[in-house]
Parts: C-alpha cells; structure tokens; sequence
C-alpha cells in the first residue's frame, strides 16, 4: 500500500514567497498488521510575521489559535485535550521528512499546502509523490462521470447533476454527503485535514 497523507496547512499568506505555514496537519494512512490506520499529527511552528497578510491571519485564527510558548519555535499540538509539547522547527521538519516521506498528498487543492511545505523543508527534502490528488477534482470527476453514464443511457442530467467552474469544494463535498467543516474547526489545520479524508472516503469507497 502506498501511504497516504491527507495535509492541510494554515498559512501567514496566500503565496509562499511571502508567508509561511504556521499550523500543520497531516493523517496518515498506512498499513499497520495489514490493516490500513490512519494516524493523526499537528504542529505549530512559530512563523515570521514580517510579510504576513492580516487577511490570512484572520482566517486561520491565528491570534486565537498559536499556541507555542514562547521561547519555543515550534510544538506538538496535535492532543486536542492534552499538553502542547514544545519542540524545535528542525525537529518539526525531521518528523514532517519521516511522515511524509513516499506518501501521495491528498487534501483541499494540495497544490498550496505542498508550496508551503517545499518551502519549509527546503529543496530536495521533499520526498512525497510528485502528483498531489485535490478531494475537489476527485469529486467532480465522480459527478461528471455519472451525468455521462445518464446520458449513453439515454437518459438526460438534471441542471443539478452538471459541473461548473470553477469547482466549489464545498458543494461538491456537499454532493458527496460529507458536510464541510465550520464553526471552531473552520480554517483548523486538522479539520481541513478530516474533511479532505472523509470526501476522499466517500468518493472512493476507502479506496487505499
């Protein structure tokens, strides 16, 4: 089985030449005894604010939600009830290498969270694979294919069963069964995270 790591990062801006991500989820599905597991990881890491975009920073909760105590560049959040555990931003990208490392990223357009990661690991430390699936194109690529197979059958879509674009994650997520994440878990590293599992889930069957 390859593994597979649904990510989701928040971020001090929208570019990454700019910003840097300050909150990182990742589960990752692999095997354990045979069995598919998904485990579960968060961290914060203490980000230059110098360029950061207000915008951005509102979005994530950033000034509700950075929990690093101060020295510290980074900790270990992912106990929602538990301790936050300092750490270094070395130890942090050490533990990112490990996790991600061979994985296939999934989560809600990829593409950004992987800039963001390329940044902070650096070049060549990126060792996941090179296509990234986005839980979106997922999904309308499952809606499409079943207003196709409506009309070889000669049937005719309804206006609801079309694609527009661009995509809409969240009605497309919501098309899938799965309700988007809101209230508190909202632009959280981790329920970006579930929520791109749980679409993947639903369009594939748990397809590993």
């Amino acid at each position: 089985m390859t593994p597979i790591a649904f990510v989701d990062c928040e971020t001090t801006h929208l570019d990454a030449e700019l910003g840097d991500a300050w909150e990182i989820a990742v589960i990752l599905r692999a095997l354990d005894d045979n069995q598919p597991t998904d485990t579960e990881y968060v961290w914060q890491i203490r980000p230059n604010l110098a360029t950061a975009d207000p915008e951005s920073l509102k979005i994530g909760r950033y000034l509700e939600r950075f929990a690093v105590p101060v020295p510290a560049e980074a900790a270990w959040t992912g106990y929602e009830d538990g301790p936050i555990l300092p750490m270094t931003r070395a130890a942090v990208v050490g533990a990112l290498m490990n996790v991600l490392g061979g994985a296939i990223l999934v989560g809600s357009n990829p593409g950004f969270d992987d800039r963001f990661l390329r940044k902070l690991l650096s070049p060549g430390s990126s060792q996941w694979h090179y296509r990234p699936v986005d839980i979106a194109t997922l999904a309308a690529g499952r809606k499409l294919g079943m207003a196709e197979m409506v009309r070889r059958m000669g049937g005719k879509p309804l206006p609801s069963d079309e694609v527009r674009f661009p995509f809409s994650s969240r009605d497309l997520s919501r098309w899938t069964g799965v309700e988007p994440p809101g209230g508190d878990v909202a632009h959280t590293a981790l329920g970006d995270a579930r929520w791109a599992r749980d679409v993947f889930d639903a369009v594939t069957g748990g397809a590993s």
